[in-house]
């Protein structure tokens, strides 16, 4: 064995240990440092939920992805897909929206390496937690463990995994176990089929451990995590049945009655998973909550160098807007082309930042030669700016910040369960249910869909709520993928609105194409960064990287 790849492997398993030292110091407290060795991690309590919490802590998420290391929150996947744009011109969605990049400067590279050096964590607890004394602690933990396994390898799987029914594995490589300096560290992918069966596996295994909420302390996964988890991975495999069922199988949440405040209301009872937050973790250049900061307009920089423009809208996201009575903007009678945002599915005023509307007491102007526009990059091109997340009482230029980026939450359970049901067997009365709930929580005065709807018909409602429910929740970018419509909708350009303000107040609405984007059909998957398949040729690229 090469002595560079040995001396790896050591630090590797030191950095694991190390992991749980910077994750809370008071661990310091129980375990002197001179006496932290793999036998005090794995026989003290303490040691081994550090262990444990370091791998919670380690998962990207939103609100901490960042540019280089050192600035948080600049950018959403989904400002990668048709509902959205990246202000800032320099960040690697603009790099994901056409395609423009080699496996050698691939946009968020690191992330493959991340996600393995925490997998390289979860196998170890694995390996070593059997050790705890404490019957109960040890086998939640385990089941903690299990569940942070399976939703990395989801992570990697759809980044970098593809289904398709060639004879190529399209998986990822699964390691199961921490390696020995004698062992084959070239690891080819599995398949996709046996990927998704390890995924399932790991959280069943998970389900059969964890407690249920309310049992534990928050942030932590729960049973209804473990399936949440699996319904949606089924539902990315195209096990419509077994996805559907996973669904049915969580229990013991229901939705927030307010849309907007889910994300600002800490631990309610919609939240099934989340990377949880203590202010001012979320910081960026380490004063303040970057996310609010970076995704203010660019109107409201001062001093504080607060407004990057951040994750905008675009007007074909908006027009997937029902209206307030639940029809289309298109055949509804509430829908006024001179005044587009009056009645509109109220999940509109939550997420989008608008000309006329109020943000953070502030009436925008975003007509030309209004207070909100300008001719620096950071400004909108799209005419919208994103309302979601910002905690707009706070502000923009604060530690205050804690909220939590959510994983899971319960109305995409609900989401899963609708697409699931109809693609196994149709639109039945559960599948009309399962999409009312949601949107007569909205506030949709007709929550109602239309009585018999094909499996087609039902098939573009589901995905039309899906894009309006979970949107910049990084959930669009992945399902105009799956779907396989990525191609249709990022091949040619996405229209923003021009708003010119005339002598007598009113305002005109232009549509234009503010930018024209590529989607070459290997942009489906992400390649693995170079640097990478150096380290493991038998890992090869596929679809066409």
């Amino acid at each position: 064995m090469n002595k560079k790849i040995k001396n790896i492997l050591y630090f590797g398993y030191a950095l694991c240990i190390s992991a749980l030292i910077s994750c809370d110091s008071d661990i310091l407290d129980q375990i002197p440092k001179d006496n932290l060795t793999e036998e005090t991690v794995w026989t003290d309590p303490q040691g081994a939920t550090q262990f444990v919490n370091a791998v919670y802590g380690g998962m990207p998420s939103g609100f901490d992805r960042n540019y280089g290391g050192w600035a948080k929150g600049l950018y959403l996947l989904d400002g990668a897909s048709d509902d959205g744009d990246v202000a800032i011109p320099w960040v690697h969605a603009n790099q994901l929206q056409n395609g423009e990049f080699l496996p050698s400067n691939v946009p968020w590279g690191e992330t493959w390496g991340d996600y393995y050096r925490l997998i390289r964590k979860t196998n170890a607890a694995l390996e070593n937690l059997d050790r705890l004394e404490d019957d109960v602690l040890r086998k939640r933990l385990m089941g903690e463990t299990h569940f942070l396994r399976a939703f990395i390898y989801h992570e990697l799987l759809r980044l970098y995994g593809l289904k398709s029914s060639g004879s190529e594995p399209t998986g990822v490589p699964i390691i199961d176990r921490t390696l020995a300096v004698d062992d084959n560290f070239q690891i080819p992918r599995a398949t996709y089929d046996d990927t998704i069966d390890f995924i399932i596996d790991d959280l069943d295994m998970a389900a059969s451990m964890l407690p249920a909420k309310g049992e534990i302390e928050e942030g932590r996964a729960t049973i209804g995590a473990a399936y949440a988890l699996k319904s949606r991975v089924l539902l990315y495999a195209e096990r419509w049945a077994e996805a559907a069922t996973a669904a049915t199988k969580v229990t013991g949440y229901s939705l927030f009655p307010n849309y907007k405040d889910i994300f600002l209301t800490k631990n309610n009872n919609e939240i099934i998973f989340a990377k949880k937050f203590l202010a001012p973790d979320k910081i960026h250049f380490g004063t303040n909550n970057g996310f609010d900061v970076i995704n203010s307009p660019r109107s409201f920089r001062g001093a504080s160098d607060a407004g990057w423009g951040g994750n905008v809208p675009t007007q074909n996201f908006i027009d997937a807007y029902d209206m307030a009575d639940g029809e289309p903007q298109s055949t509804s009678p509430l829908f006024d082309a001179e005044n587009p945002y009056e009645n509109l599915d109220p999940r509109f005023e939550a997420t989008v930042v608008y000309n006329g509307s109020t943000f953070r007491g502030h009436v925008m102007e975003m007509y030309e030669g209004g207070f909100d526009t300008g001719t620096q990059p950071e400004f909108t091109k799209t005419g919208y700016n994103l309302r979601k997340f910002h905690e707009e009482q706070f502000p923009i230029y604060t530690k205050s910040s804690d909220q939590d980026w959510i994983f899971m939450r319960y109305a995409e359970v609900l989401l899963n369960y609708a697409e699931a049901k109809n693609e196994a067997s149709g639109p039945d009365g559960s599948v009309y249910a399962a999409i009312k709930e949601i949107r007569q929580r909205a506030g949709i005065t007709n929550p109602d869909l239309p009585a018999g709807l094909s499996k087609d018909e039902m098939r573009e409602k589901i995905r039309n709520e899906r894009r309006i429910e979970l949107a910049f929740e990084e959930h669009r970018f992945f399902d105009i993928r799956r779907w396989k419509i990525a191609e249709s909708l990022l091949n040619g350009p996405l229209i923003g609105v021009k708003m010119v303000k005339e002598n007598d107040g009113t305002i005109t609405y232009t549509r234009y194409e503010f930018e024209t984007r590529s989607f070459p059909s290997k942009l489906y998957v992400l390649p693995i960064p170079q640097n990478e398949i150096e380290k493991n040729p038998a890992a090869k690229q596929i679809n066409g990287w």
